[in-house]
């Protein structure tokens, strides 16, 4: 079990962005603001083996238009799928937080796609040192895994847009090890595949993971909240696992 004190300062650690660069986006012709997206990233990743990133986009979310995913690749990496991050009206916006581990570093790709006028894209540069996605991994972890939690703000009204915090002890292997300059394949992949949100039974989110999610993954994502209901957050990892964390939806 892990403590309030370093559950929270792990949640602001995970937001932090020291310095961003300018981004360049385009899709289908279009450059208006509603999708033009925000890439937040440092400079200079401190620990390649947890990138801070956020993407948003200022668009409606409503049923008949809104944004469905945005997708995060760096190409240059061993592993360049960061995630898919899939979206409903009921997030009341598009945005996503979370840290990934990376390789050699590159240009971040995000692709976003809309309901009604289709994908579009930007792009954000992010320098770290090499070897990122090579683990060793720690047998004893799998012995550890599990506690998952959600956090929400401590007061919030109907219709209000809020932020979500949930995690979950988990290690991440890509199973990749650095030798002679290059990544080779020496274990198998272990890592948190699928997050799920409902409230009730009724699907918010889904969060589509790789290997090159962070080792004990906090993600944040908005959620419009209604009159009540229990939101739901479930992980599946690798091995077919899954955790469940519940909390009650009281608006004030």
């Amino acid at each position: 079990m892990i403590s309030r004190r370093r559950f929270l300062v792990g949640s602001i650690t995970a937001g932090l962005t020291p310095l961003v660069l300018p981004e360049r986006s385009s899709g289908q012709g279009r450059s208006d603001a509603a999708h033009s997206l925000r890439i937040e990233l440092p400079v200079l990743a401190d620990d390649p083996a947890a990138v801070p990133f956020q993407a948003s986009v200022d668009h409606p979310m409503d049923p008949d238009h809104f944004i469905r995913s945005l997708e995060v690749t760096l190409d240059t990496d061993p592993v360049p799928s960061k995630g898919k991050f899939r979206f409903t009206p009921a997030n009341g916006r598009a945005w996503v937080a979370f840290q990934f581990r990376s390789g050699i570093g590159g240009v971040v790709k995000v692709v976003g796609e809309c309901t009604r006028h289709g994908r579009f894209a930007g792009t954000r540069e992010v320098r770290v040192t090499e070897g990122g996605c090579a683990t060793t991994p720690d047998r004893t972890v799998r012995e550890r895994i599990g506690n998952p939690q959600t956090r929400l703000p401590r007061s919030f009204r109907p219709g209000e847009v809020v932020e979500v915090r949930t995690r979950l002890d988990h290690a991440s292997y890509t199973g990749l090890a650095l030798k002679g300059g290059k990544f080779v394949r020496e274990l198998p992949e272990f890592y948190v595949t699928q997050m799920l949100v409902y409230v009730d039974d009724q699907p918010v989110s889904e969060f589509e993971m790789t290997s090159a999610t962070s080792p004990n993954p906090l993600i944040r994502f908005p959620l419009k909240v209604g009159g009540g209901g229990t939101l739901r957050v479930v992980f599946v990892n690798s091995e077919g696992r899954r955790w469940e964390a519940t909390q009650p939806l009281r608006p004030a």
